[in-house]
């Protein structure tokens, strides 16, 4: 009995001392894994884009200390485990791995089984498995509602950012346009450049619009989408701008962005 005990008791501590209590996160789409998941004191430190207008946990951002995720700044964190998306070198892994630190690497989801087996891995990997069940429950729950309650007929839309992108075949954005009950009126694969003829000739029913009125797009004067023919055609088109903290990253956020489409799909 007594070796019993002792045995639960070393696989108990082996468990609490695997949950990482050093996160360090190296960008913005990787702070939202983090902050929607790992305890606030569990976190080293986030990325200087965590209280940006497109971080969707911003405000839970408050306060916690930022990096610049330089290697040097990030090792003297003495982090027990990496998070990333696009920050920090390109081969983070052999890189920190060189100083015994695990680097999880997330986002870039394609659709929302990927979005979902995303949130497990990190959830797996913060020692927050629990939360991360409740955001996928939560994550399921709503695209059950918005298959439910479909509309009969799919319009056509168009997602068109405002750095003149559209968003084709097998890209999160295309899966979000048909969950939301439309579909997608570009059909060539990943992403093109604005076809400034199309827009103009054959308008779809729906624009949903990305970042046009986000402050560094704002301000960027040439960008495509201040072309005249499309100011005119956005101007006579049913347009509808999206939230940026849920296309801002190729997360399950980006449901945010399908419930939007529907409801500017409704009669």
């Amino acid at each position: 009995m007594r070796w019993l005990v002792c045995a639960l008791a070393l696989g108990f501590a082996s468990a609490a001392e695997a949950v990482p209590q050093r996160v360090v996160s190296l960008d913005y789409c990787a702070d939202q894994f983090v902050l929607a998941l790992a305890d606030r004191d569990q976190i080293a430190a986030l990325s200087r884009g965590a209280q940006r207008d497109d971080s969707h946990y911003r405000a839970r951002a408050r306060g916690i200390r930022q990096t610049r995720g330089t290697l040097e700044e990030v090792l003297a964190l003495r982090p027990d485990l990496i998070v990333r998306n696009w920050g920090g070198p390109w081969d983070a892994q052999e890189v920190y791995g060189r100083f015994g630190v695990p680097v999880l690497q997330v986002g870039d989801s394609t659709d929302f089984d990927a979005a979902r087996l995303d949130i497990r891995e990190a959830a797996a990997a913060l020692g927050q498995r629990a939360r991360g069940e409740a955001l996928v429950r939560d994550l399921d729950a709503r695209l059950q509602h918005l298959r439910a309650t479909a509309p009969p007929h799919r319009a056509a839309v168009m997602y068109l950012s405002a750095g003149g992108a559209v968003a084709g075949r097998g890209t999160l954005m295309d899966v979000v346009i048909t969950e939301a009950g439309g579909r997608n009126l570009r059909s060539e694969q990943n992403w093109a450049v604005l076809p400034v003829e199309q827009l103009v000739q054959t308008p779809p029913a729906l624009v949903a619009l990305g970042f046009f009125d986000h402050g560094r797009t704002r301000m960027n004067a040439w960008r495509p989408t201040r072309h005249a023919a499309v100011t005119r055609a956005l101007a006579h088109a049913r347009t509808i701008e999206l939230p940026v903290a849920s296309v801002s990253c190729e997360t399950w956020l980006a449901i945010d962005a399908a419930e939007r489409i529907r409801a500017a799909l409704r009669p």
